[in-house]
């Protein structure tokens, strides 16, 4: 990649190309499978994620087509889907899965609206709930009673924003993205419940008000643009809480977020994540999984309030690992296209109008 940021469409298609053939590699009848907590390993909600990510770069139909049967055939009776197969149906999976399922002609009509509906069904104080109380989810952990999951029902932004993006019409969005942008902290970033680090709700934020065309007012854009720079390594990259080593998840956020900032410039701390990322792509075509997910304890409502977590066996208060870096590399394919589009003027780099939430 040649570092005087002169964007490389060479180096950067062989990056996706590479990331891409690696996923497909790890793809066992059509599923991913990662995240290993006491409820096992998902493979429903990761194949939604990583499909919803890739089915677009990906060459291989297919390929594609055998993970959406698989999510095809892993939807509930209720309309949607879950962590896995042996746990009940929650928001997140069904957001994901139904982006993975854009582009099947199997999921349209009475299935589609069911689906929606399921997904909607967790609107919950301005924002979507991970889990219903009525779900079941209290029965599967053993909790005693619906207190001890006050936690997982309340309203998570980082669930909210992913049903926002699996519906991006639907008439609670507007209220949805108020709610998110008023959630915005001093540091400029949007927090999230499953999600180490303060990138996750925020770059996918930005990206649904791009689908839209409408950006944040130039206040709230520059105070995440302002709170990536500060947090930007020396390198380029992005690391895990106050961690100096680049953390590739976490890089692929914020290059996606550069990009969807780009009409406020910072074209150099762009290019030098974009770069970061590049470099970081290890020798298979994958990207270094780490742990970036994290599970409280079901009835925390602010994770931010928790002491101490530990990873020991992925129950509440925990970080769980993404083994193989199955999240890292489709974020890191993801993102890259982003950019790759950017710097080919096919994303609209001109000030578009500001968002009326």
């Amino acid at each position: 990649m040649n570092l005087k940021h002169e964007f490389d469409f060479e180096a950067v298609d062989n990056a996706i190309e590479k990331g891409i053939k690696y996923l497909l590699s790890k793809a066992v009848n059509g599923n991913w499978r990662g995240f290993p907590t006491m409820a096992g390993e998902s493979d429903i909600w990761v194949t939604g994620f990583v499909l919803a990510h890739i089915y677009t770069l990906c060459e291989d139909a297919e390929a594609i087509k055998k993970s959406q049967n698989f999510l095809l055939k892993s939807r509930h009776s209720s309309g949607g889907w879950s962590y896995s197969v042996m746990v009940p149906p929650d928001a997140d999976s069904s957001a994901w899965s139904l982006l993975a399922l854009k582009s099947s002609p199997e999921l349209t009509g009475l299935a589609l609206e069911k689906a929606k509906v399921f997904l909607w069904s967790h609107f919950i104080n301005k924002g979507v709930s991970t889990y219903r109380i009525e779900s079941g989810i209290r029965q599967f952990i053993s909790a005693p009673s619906d207190d001890f999951i006050a936690g997982w029902t309340s309203a998570h932004p980082d669930v909210s924003i992913a049903a926002v993006l699996a519906d991006i019409n639907n008439e609670k969005v507007p209220g949805i993205l108020n709610w998110l942008i008023n959630s915005q902290t001093s540091e400029g970033f949007i927090n999230s419940y499953w999600w180490r680090g303060p990138y996750y709700t925020s770059t996918l934020l930005l990206r649904a008000l791009s689908l839209q065309q409408e950006f944040l007012p130039e206040e709230n854009s520059r105070k995440i643009a302002e709170g990536l720079i500060r947090q930007q390594l020396l390198n380029g990259g992005f690391g895990q809480d106050s961690s100096e080593t680049l953390d590739p998840f976490t890089s692929a956020l914020a290059l996606e977020s550069f990009v969807h900032l780009s009409y406020l410039g910072y074209n150099q701390e762009r290019a030098r994540c974009g770069n970061a990322l590049l470099k970081s792509q290890l020798q298979d075509g994958s990207w270094a999984g780490s742990f970036i997910l994290r599970i409280p304890a079901p009835d925390v409502i602010d994770p931010s309030q928790i002491a101490s977590w530990n990873n020991a066996h992925g129950g509440g208060n925990s970080f769980v690992s993404d083994q193989d870096g199955i999240f890292a590399t489709a974020m890191a394919c993801y993102a890259l296209d982003c950019w790759r589009k950017s710097e080919s003027l096919e994303y609209k780099s001109s000030k578009p109008k500001t968002t009326n939430v």
